[in-house]
């Protein structure tokens, strides 16, 4: 009896630890599940639906890591136009600074080779180069980011994604074209206070004032202090010039590249190089010639007369009136020819260089 008594005894435990043997084992196998489940979900959003064959991790489209690449690519493209066509933009300064008479593109040419040899007319290439590189890093990197979520806005609001069921008030394709413009002028008016400063040193070393960068910001801080690097008017002068300036060129070259250069680059991929320069070079040669006069009355206010860094009162109309009465309106044409050769390559440089860095960084 005692030994029938063990052995039931030893089945009923024997049993018992089976089934919980049995439960753990299910409880392992569904955990296992369960992760593979997480893994395959994983695999299923990097991957293509045709064949499952994997693709590249998804990029971080979020309109600050978009800006900042822009900013990159803006200023980095910036140094290589503003080093290539220096000698250009020192000439139309010189074309522009003098008073009273109108210069030839050859002439003023002559008049920079003729104080110091064919160096002079890269004056100011350091300060210009090295200047422009955060002004214009920050205006594209500022309107990148802006087109981004200013167009999305609208489109919410007024486009077709109107969240109210409404009907939409505006055209998708004409939000885009005004939000491509508030972008612009956003962009801008944030750059025009960082510009300002290297464009006063610049244009007072290209009219031959100062003979080196180091001399020229020594003696305008000795001469004035800080007001000489922002001068009465200046930062009011350059917006009213780089705004304009700004929305003429972006929205040319927006749809220059959209409805040309990408659609023919798509048959022809090798091609897309020079088309990124046309596109650069016409936008920025009408932006360049629409804005001139007020480019021409930049000029007088940010380089006065020596001992006179008030000329103009710091007054845009003042100003106008003055080149007005100088030469009726061709006076305000001055430099036009020479800024014209400047800004189109220069701009053909830039686009096929921020292209090129924005297709480097992998800007979509």
């Amino acid at each position: 009896p005692m030994k029938r008594t063990e052995i039931i005894l030893a089945l009923l435990f024997g049993s018992l630890g089976t089934a919980r043997g049995g439960l753990l084992e299910k409880k392992i196998a569904a955990s296992r599940q369960s992760r593979r489940a997480v893994v395959d979900n994983d695999i299923d959003t990097t991957s293509s639906p045709r064949g499952g064959a994997t693709s590249p991790p998804r990029k971080d489209n979020s309109a600050v890591i978009y800006g900042f690449k822009n900013t990159l690519a803006s200023g980095l493209a910036a140094a290589c136009s503003k080093t290539i066509l220096a000698p250009l933009d020192t000439i139309k300064t010189v074309q522009q600074h003098v008073e009273g008479k109108s210069l030839g593109l050859f002439e003023a040419g002559r008049i920079v080779v003729g104080r110091g040899g064919v160096g002079e007319l890269y004056a100011g290439l350091a300060v210009s180069a090295l200047g422009s590189m955060p002004s214009v890093g920050l205006y594209f990197g500022v309107y990148s980011y802006c087109k981004r979520t200013v167009g999305s806005a609208f489109t919410r609001c007024l486009g077709s994604q109107r969240q109210d069921g409404k009907r939409p008030l505006c055209s998708d394709e004409s939000l885009r074209t005004i939000s491509i413009a508030c972008s612009a002028a956003i962009g801008n008016t944030v750059a025009s206070f960082s510009r300002v400063p290297y464009e006063v040193v610049k244009q007072n070393l290209q009219t031959g004032k100062y003979s080196s960068t180091v001399t020229a910001m020594q003696s305008m801080w000795n001469e004035s202090g800080l007001r000489a690097f922002f001068p009465l008017g200046g930062i009011s002068v350059q917006m009213a010039r780089d705004i304009p300036y700004a929305i003429f060129t972006l929205l040319s070259y927006e749809f220059l590249r959209e409805k040309w250069a990408l659609k023919r680059s798509q048959q022809d991929p090798n091609g897309r190089w020079w088309r990124d320069m046309v596109a650069g070079g016409a936008s920025g040669g009408l932006g360049s010639y629409l804005t001139n006069p007020m480019d021409v009355v930049k000029t007088r206010i940010q380089t006065p007369p020596v001992g006179d860094s008030t000329a103009c009162s710091g007054s845009i109309m003042a100003c106008a009136n003055a080149v007005w009465e100088e030469g009726g309106p061709s006076a305000f044409l001055r430099g036009s020819v020479p800024r014209l050769l400047h800004k189109v390559p220069a701009n053909s440089c830039f686009f096929l260089f921020y292209e090129f860095f924005k297709r480097l960084l992998r800007v979509e």
